[in-house]
């Protein structure tokens, strides 16, 4: 995987973009991680009600734009007028709600990673989701690394199924005895834990069945050099530069 990921230092995966800097899951957010040289970001996909992909962690916009409206009651159009810096600060300039496409562009110009999460607020939302996802990504999956993960297991699937050029990832919150199992039948490459969950005998097994091995999320230092030193390949973080 070493044509993938960098395997000669830690793994970084700006988580959101830059967060700790700029409104998360902002073009200006993820700008500033690749700026600050993160060679991945993530970002979280969901579609409006004229289903275009666009980029937000969660399906209401209250916690990001203090607006009690679902993102897919709204048209891409609308969306100009929401201010997801609304919660980040007061003094922050309107910042509005990317679409997936921006993002890709934005990875194109630096050549680098993105890890699209696809949010999995119903199965059937999600799988259409990753449907309109793949249509956006297409034109760009031989250009730079693109990385796809979701809780929803049956997005992978559908990944597998009808995009298999497309990387995948298996996200782990908490450990399940049929892991294994899983992430062969999704024929993923990455194991994306919460770093709670990771622990000698845990990596030991992710690393004997050559998984690249990811914790999530990690914002100190001494955090991210004990899971180094334990074996972890990398982390998500707020802070493109944790180990600088």
């Amino acid at each position: 995987m070493s044509d993938f990921f960098d395997l000669t230092k830690p793994i970084i995966v700006a988580h959101r973009g830059a967060s700790l800097l700029a409104p998360e899951n902002s073009l200006e957010a993820f700008d500033l991680a690749y700026q600050m040289g993160a060679d991945w970001v993530e970002c979280d996909v969901v579609l409006t009600a004229d289903h275009l992909p666009v980029i937000l962690h969660d399906r209401s916009l209250w916690r990001t734009a203090r607006k009690r409206i679902n993102i897919d009651a709204l048209s891409n159009e609308a969306l100009k007028n929401y201010n997801i810096a609304a919660s980040f600060s007061k003094s922050h300039p309107f910042t509005t709600i990317p679409s997936l496409q921006e993002l890709l562009e934005l990875a194109l110009h630096y050549q680098r990673g993105i890890n699209i999460e696809i949010k999995p607020f119903t199965t059937e939302y999600a799988l259409e989701t990753a449907a309109h996802t793949w249509q956006i990504i297409k034109p760009y999956v031989d250009r730079i690394p693109i990385l796809i993960s979701s809780f929803e297991e049956e997005v992978l699937c559908w990944y597998k199924q009808y995009a298999p050029a497309v990387k995948r990832a298996y996200l782990l919150p908490h450990w399940k005895a049929d892991w294994l199992e899983k992430a062969k039948a999704l024929d993923v490459v990455s194991i994306h834990c919460h770093e709670k969950l990771l622990n000698p005998m845990h990596l030991s097994a992710f690393k004997l069945n050559n998984y690249i091995v990811l914790a999530y999320t990690v914002n100190t230092v001494d955090q991210a050099h004990a899971l180094w030193a334990m074996g972890v390949d990398g982390f998500f973080s707020d802070d493109p530069k944790l180990l600088d």
